[in-house]
């Protein structure tokens, strides 16, 4: 079993990886979702944020972050059956 230490390091070197971001534009976004691990036609994501910041891609059917209004609750990265949501929480709300 991975340490909670270990997953989070893991997860946080996945999301510095500029490929795995999926907005049109270069710009740092709180929630990345790599497009190879995300299920297609999967909401689970969608389904659990408060907030609705998530949506379904219409090119690719992959979640992306659509508004930057996330709580960085976690949420959609606890759900995600493969892991594939990184939530990079800023420094100061660590």
């Amino acid at each position: 079993m991975i340490d909670r230490d270990d997953r989070e390091a893991i997860k946080a070197a996945q999301a510095t990886r500029v490929e795995n971001a999926q907005t049109t534009e270069r710009f740092d976004v709180p929630v990345v979702v790599d497009e190879e691990k995300c299920i297609t036609g999967c909401h689970i994501c969608i389904d659990s944020c408060p907030v609705d910041c998530l949506a379904v891609s219409l090119a690719t059917r992959k979640a992306h972050m659509k508004f930057d209004e996330c709580w960085y609750c976690l949420a959609c990265e606890i759900d995600c059956p493969k892991d594939a949501i990184t939530v990079k929480i800023p420094f100061l709300l660590r």
